[in-house]
């Protein structure tokens, strides 16, 4: 077979390589298993830990633009050296989800997509031939941000035009002097190489493995720290595949060096899949001497956790929300008069007072936190303060359940949330004059010429939520919420406050609707027809609605 090689010929392969996906990839769902290593060293003979994870990975599809997976850790087992946080305390999340991640075909990454291809510098380097195989190799760049972007060689098969791998690197931060490491970040990253290859079976093509190198310098202890993760699929179930429960996936959030168990040989007795790493092996007899190796390689050294992995993983079970709330409510507007004590209003001949608004909703923005008791519970605070058509202070403090609605693909949840609720909603009547500046109302004095008058309403109540809370990144989620209150102690009142002196120290007083000595007299239609109101103008309806983002650490 001869196959002609020209410049023109290069987006012919990538097109054709990108509209094959359908029939190079699995379209069914798959479950995999396989072997997961990363090591963590600061030189070829100093190694601070190793990890060793056998993993499961479900992917429902390689068919849509945009697909989702999921990882669980079946079993794990690590070995970290003495002196780790010394020399490097950062940790690295969502390791084993690279099965997903850099599986570039999976995960549709920009440059193999023809909508993308303006952004890129292509090259056909040329096709060789191994065996029956011809094999296309093209380059890429990017043409802007070479160096910030990933760029690397992509091999296509000549004949089926499936992507048979990648190997792709970028750049970051090289030699520097110590004298020149910033000190207002804990990490810089320096130079990635990663290299992905695919395995044909039954005329399918299956990620096979992974091999990602990296390095950056951990600006505490100014030491350039080297990381390697590698991934081999073990085994492939196309028939049956399920998605993996939420229960057992592991989260991006997930730190394996800290959750793996302890080293232990015979913890993997059952896999024959494994077998002793000659890289760790060879690494620890550099480290210690060949009498010592073996000795070492199953010595446990952290029986517990450091009190710095302690502290991360309880900050790790926080996550912070904020958004905006809808609140409908009912106010009537209009002119108002108001006195207290003596009436001193005349219906022929009324005041002229300035009109008040009628409103029927509010917005309030909310902020919320929340505290990771399980997968499922969680401890959930909020404060919501108003931003718009009422005065509104709203706390609570309750329960959360979360449920996982979609088991396939992207991650979504629906929260059910139960909690006590205090709220106090104010909403402006207009203003009072007090001839001589002093009125008493009750046992309290006001001392002002002029008072500020307010509807309000204080409400304890039992808080019922509704929500749905979908994952948009590995940290971020956004979310919709019902809420319904339901009220267990709560009044109506006509609040009068000073308007003179510094704003803390003014004095105010709360009387109820039905006070004998309120007089509050409205023209709702503006044509100077005042009756007397005897009732609140002012209610909140039970419910409301919010939208947010929640992220945690």
């Amino acid at each position: 077979r001869q196959v002609v090689v020209n410049p023109d010929k290069k987006f012919e392969v990538l097109r054709a390589a990108w509209n094959a996906i359908s029939t190079n990839y699995p379209s069914a769902p798959t479950l995999t298993e396989g072997f997961y290593r990363e090591t963590q060293r600061v030189t070829d003979s100093l190694f601070l830990y190793f990890n060793e994870a056998i993993l499961h990975v479900y992917k429902n599809t390689y068919k849509n633009n945009q697909n989702f997976g999921q990882i669980e850790v079946v079993k794990s087992r690590k070995n970290v050296f003495p002196g780790i946080d010394s020399i490097n305390d950062v940790r690295f999340y969502g390791g084993p989800h690279f099965p997903n991640d850099l599986d570039v075909v999976f995960s549709r990454w920009d440059f193999i997509n023809p909508s993308a291809f303006r952004n890129w510098n292509y090259e056909l380097e040329g096709a060789y031939r191994t065996g029956d195989q011809y094999i296309y190799t093209i380059s890429f760049k990017h043409k802007t941000k070479p160096f910030s972007n990933f760029q690397g060689q992509l091999f296509i098969d000549g004949d089926s035009y499936a992507y048979l791998g990648f190997e792709i690197k970028r750049f970051g931060l090289g030699s520097i002097s110590m004298e020149d490491i910033p000190t207002d970040v804990s990490y810089i990253s320096g130079t990635t190489t990663i290299k992905i290859g695919y395995a044909e079976k039954e005329g399918l093509h299956y990620l096979s493995h992974i091999n990602c190198k990296t390095n950056g310098i951990n600006t505490a202890s100014k030491v350039r720290v080297f990381k390697d993760i590698e991934y081999i699929t073990t085994a492939i179930k196309t028939e049956g595949a399920t998605p993996i429960p939420y229960d057992r996936q592991f989260d991006y959030t997930d730190i394996l060096s800290i959750k793996a168990d302890n080293y232990d040989q015979s913890y993997w007795k059952d896999y024959t899949i494994l077998q002793e790493s000659k890289v760790q092996s060879n690494q620890t007899q550099l480290l210690y001497g060949n009498e010592q190796a073996i000795e070492q390689l199953t010595k446990v050294y952290n029986k517990e956790l450091s009190d710095q992995e302690k502290i991360l993983l309880f900050l790790k079970r926080f996550t912070f929300e904020g958004g905006f709330s809808y609140h409908p409510l009912r106010f009537q507007g209009g002119r108002y008069v108001i006195g207290y004590g003596t009436d001193t209003f005349d219906p022929l001949n009324p005041p002229t007072v300035e009109a008040v608004k009628s409103s029927q909703f509010g917005l309030s923005t909310t902020d919320g936190i929340r505290f990771e008791l399980s997968k499922h519970w969680s401890l959930v605070g909020m404060i919501s303060t108003a931003l718009y058509g009422v005065d509104q202070l709203q706390t609570s403090l309750g329960v959360n359940y979360r449920l996982s609605v979609l088991p396939s693909g992207r991650w979504v949840f629906l929260d059910l949330g139960l909690a006590p609720s205090f709220s106090t909603s104010k909403q402006r009547m207009g203003s009072m004059g007090v001839p001589g500046g002093l009125l008493s109302v009750g046992s309290k004095e006001l001392r002002s010429s002029k008072l500020d008058v307010k509807a309000g309403q204080t409400s304890f109540d039992a808080r019922g939520a509704l929500g749905i809370a979908v994952r948009m990144g590995k940290q971020y989620e956004l979310f919709a919420e019902g809420t319904y209150l339901y009220p267990l102690i709560s009044r109506s009142y006509v609040q009068l406050k000073e308007t003179g002196g510094a704003f803390f120290s003014r004095s105010k007083a709360k009387v109820d609707w039905s006070d004998n000595n309120l007089y509050l007299w409205l023209d709702e239609s503006g044509q100077g027809s005042f009756n007397r109101v005897t009732q609140s103008r002012f209610n909140l309806d039970p419910w409301y609605f919010r939208l947010g983002i929640r992220s945690g650490f």
